[in-house]
């Protein structure tokens, strides 16, 4: 059999070792030379940083709950949090939990809960809501609760994103990944981009050819998180991220439609210059559309 083949028949099979899987696809994405592949199997691996954003398949709803204590030892246990009552500035990072273990780590904790349910921290939670959840009641410890339904549903996500994305490529190229020195010249680097963040990360961001690409794009005006997220799946790495928000941060709000202050300009021919000299895994005519697009939706230009 084949590498790929290998894959698939790992995947298909939930008794199969997870890691050993993401290994196997690790092997792959080294002879296929996939950066965005690599850096999704890291991730997966070992565990999301603060700064990478995880992918939608890692977000899930949270129940917050705590624990008050009143006067005359009164008090309320395990007790609904609203979440109407955390400002709209912050909501969102509490009302949302982005997953950023390991795999290895969430096998871990499933094998140990019986409950049903896992807690995540809310941090300070407690201390912010006080008083003001229940009257004459005082939040002392707060808490998430999410499904581990959720966790199960996220271990079955990694099987089928790479299931889809080695029977995509097993399409285009059955022999890619089993000969080291021919793989990268089987199947072009872009394409195997393209199959990558339209399998993985369940988006359509750049698809086609270098001469036909459509690009949808998930941007919010002035959210640069939302920015943020679609470069980075398309393969954008984070000091290139950081160096486009001081460069918006830097400018003066553009005062003419589709005229991007000098700094993020320089910085968009910068990104296209390294999509030509192949230091970006994306083709050239793509990378403009996709730069210049999600910054004007930025900007609320489209």
């Amino acid at each position: 059999m084949s590498l790929l083949e290998d894959i698939q028949a790992a995947a298909v099979d939930s008794k199969s070792d997870l890691g050993t899987l993401l290994r196997m696809c690790k092997l792959l994405a080294a002879r296929l030379g996939s950066q965005p592949l690599e850096d999704w199997l890291l991730w997966e691996s070992n565990g999301y940083p603060d700064e990478v954003v995880v992918p939608d398949y890692r977000i899930w709803p949270v129940q917050l709950k705590g624990h008050f204590f009143g006067p005359f030892g009164s008090g309320i246990q395990n007790a609904p949090i609203p979440i109407s009552l955390i400002p709209e500035t912050v909501r969102d990072s509490y009302q949302n939990f982005r997953c950023r273990q390991s795999v290895a780590g969430i096998e871990e904790t499933l094998s140990k809960n019986t409950g049903g349910v896992v807690q995540v921290s809310t941090g300070d939670l407690a201390f912010f809501l006080g008083d003001k959840v229940y009257q004459d009641q005082h939040c002392v410890q707060s808490w998430g609760e999410v499904s581990t339904g959720r966790l199960i549903e996220l271990l079955n996500a990694v099987r089928n994103r790479i299931l889809d994305f080695t029977l995509k490529v097993w399409k285009l190229a059955p022999d890619a990944g089993d000969n080291p020195k021919l793989s990268p010249g089987v199947i072009d680097s872009t394409k195997v981009s393209q199959i990558f963040h339209m399998t993985i990360y369940g988006s359509a961001n750049v698809v086609g050819t270098a001469q036909d690409s459509t690009i949808t794009l998930n941007v919010t005006t002035k959210d640069f998180t939302s920015l943020e997220k679609v470069l980075r799946e398309n393969g954008i790495r984070e000091e290139d991220v950081k160096e486009l928000q001081a460069a918006i941060t830097s400018d003066s709000e553009p005062k003419e439609k589709d005229k991007f202050g000098p700094r993020v300009s320089a910085w968009i021919g910068k990104m296209v210059q390294k999509a030509a000299n192949g230091g970006w895994d994306i083709a050239i005519q793509a990378a403009g559309t996709l730069l210049a697009n999600s910054i004007a939706k930025y900007y609320g230009w489209q």
